[in-house]
């Protein structure tokens, strides 16, 4: 729209929300803005930040009316922290919000002209829902409002979460809505124990420094709790006086593990750990299922919701005694065991040697005995089972890609091979939708669920059936 420019100041009516989680607003009925911060329902007014030609970036200058779906947030830190964008919107109003999600992608990317898409299955606990949480230390603390009111205050040492869009700042929370109030405990314990000795914190300036990351990770559906600092190198002194505070304060820690890294990689991984106290994982049971998580381990994120999201898989499978399931980036097997007394055999492929080892390990825990897996790139696995002419036959296929999706090449393996039926789970509905365009030719969509593991984001899994034609 020629007439919109940068710099302009305009009132607007919030009328959606987009992928990325901004509002949209728009000018004349049809040239879009998108405002940050914003509800459905919200009139405001904006400044015009970037100017492209189907859409504005904008500032937030005022709310002039809010929104009936509009609530206070629980947490302090919102709006500064980056993890729950949607604190400020009624829950209900979020599943709407993830429902229209899923249906713009598989109209606007998939290509499908009317789709239909159930109500989002809510989520069990909307806070405290996560089994796992990552800190991390950082020696330039971000100020908020309330900080920068405080003379002198130290900006040295910080343990929480990064800023987005400056990684090197770290805001120092004390209270975290996301795990448990145990967990806020832990984090609070951890500061106030290492900024008083004066420990060192890794910098990727210089790649020196001590204190890394802290993760703590709990048992929802079992007990558990287990806390694993991250750290640059050893300091066995150190840790046995954190340890000893651990045992006294936090008797709920069940394991504490210290794991060394040198990677200049800023992730929450180790591959040399050392157990402190406890076995060094913890359990955790989805259905009949217990799985072992130890302190690399991926696994999905709320214990609760997971058991509804697996349930709803079984539901659109309809699984037979007689069926062989081909599960597809399988992780450590969480669905292949969930489902492996439903049918005949369960065959698991996955990129990750070492998931691969936890899915054996946690076969062998359940006594599960129909279950193989095999560590290989799914596409290159996909290429050679369509070649095979002997052997056993896949009646139905599961997908659970990682959020970048699937290799068109995997896309065109799966059209050749043509099982009666995919069952495709997927956390960024985006790429799901992109890549059903892809089966099109053979496939079609019978059956579509989106679940909410991620209340207060604009993250939504979703699971679709697709039939051979």
């Amino acid at each position: 729209m020629e007439n919109v420019k940068k710099d302009d100041v305009c009132e607007l009516v919030i009328d959606d929300i987009g992928a990325e989680g901004n509002g949209v607003g728009r000018i004349n009925g049809e040239y879009v803005v998108f405002v940050p911060k914003t509800v459905p329902g919200d009139k405001v007014r904006v400044k015009i930040k970037k100017k492209k030609k189907k859409f504005a970036e904008s500032t937030l200058l005022e709310i002039l009316e809010p929104s009936p779906f509009r609530i206070e947030p629980l947490c302090e830190y919102f709006g500064t922290c980056n993890g729950c964008k949607m604190q400020h919107v009624d829950y209900a109003k979020q599943l709407d919000i993830k429902q229209n999600i899923v249906k713009n992608a598989f109209e606007r990317i998939g290509g499908y002209e009317i789709v239909t898409i159930p109500p989002v299955l809510s989520s069990v606990d909307v806070y405290f829902y996560r089994n796992k949480l990552e800190f991390s230390f950082g020696n330039e603390r971000w100020l908020t409002v309330e900080d920068m009111q405080i003379e002198n205050i130290d900006k040295s040492f910080a343990l929480s979460y990064h800023i987005p869009g400056f990684y090197e700042k770290i805001l120092d929370i004390r209270a975290c809505y996301l795990q448990s109030e145990l967990t806020s405990r832990i984090l609070n314990l951890t500061r106030d124990f290492f900024k008083p000795k004066a420990a060192t914190i890794y910098s990727t300036k210089t790649h020196s420094g001590y204190l890394r990351f802290l993760t703590v990770r709990r048992s929802v559906n079992n007990a558990g709790l287990m806390v694993n600092l991250i750290t640059y190198d050893s300091n066995p002194e150190m840790i046995a006086d954190y340890a000893l505070m651990l045992q006294k304060e936090v008797p709920e820690v069940t394991t504490f593990v210290n794991s060394l890294t040198e990677s200049k990689a800023q992730v929450a991984l180790a591959d040399n750990f050392n157990i402190i106290y406890g076995d060094g994982f913890i359990e955790e049971k989805i259905g009949n299922y217990k799985f072992k998580i130890t302190p690399n381990s991926f696994f999905q994120t709320n214990s609760k919701q997971c058991a509804r999201l697996f349930d709803t898989v079984v539901e659109f499978a309809g699984f037979g005694k007689e069926e062989n399931v081909l599960d597809l980036y399988c992780g450590c097997g969480a669905i292949s065991l969930f489902i492996s007394a439903m049918v005949k055999s369960v065959y698991g492929v996955e990129l990750s040697s070492e998931s691969i080892t936890m899915a054996n390990v946690n076969a062998e825990l359940n006594g599960v005995t129909n279950c193989e897996f095999k560590d290989m790139d799914v596409k290159d696995y996909l290429e050679t089972l369509v070649k095979e002419t002997s052997g056993r036959r896949f009646d139905t296929v599961i997908l659970d890609p990682p959020r970048s999706g699937i290799h068109p090449k995997a896309a065109e393996s799966l059209l050749e091979y043509a099982a009666k039926k995919i069952i495709y789970v997927s956390c960024n509905p985006g790429t799901q939708a992109r890549d059903i365009a892809l089966l099109k030719e053979k496939y079609d969509i019978t059956k579509i669920q989106p679940v909410d593991m991620f209340p207060h984001t604009f993250h939504i899994e979703n699971v679709v059936r697709l039939d051979l034609k």
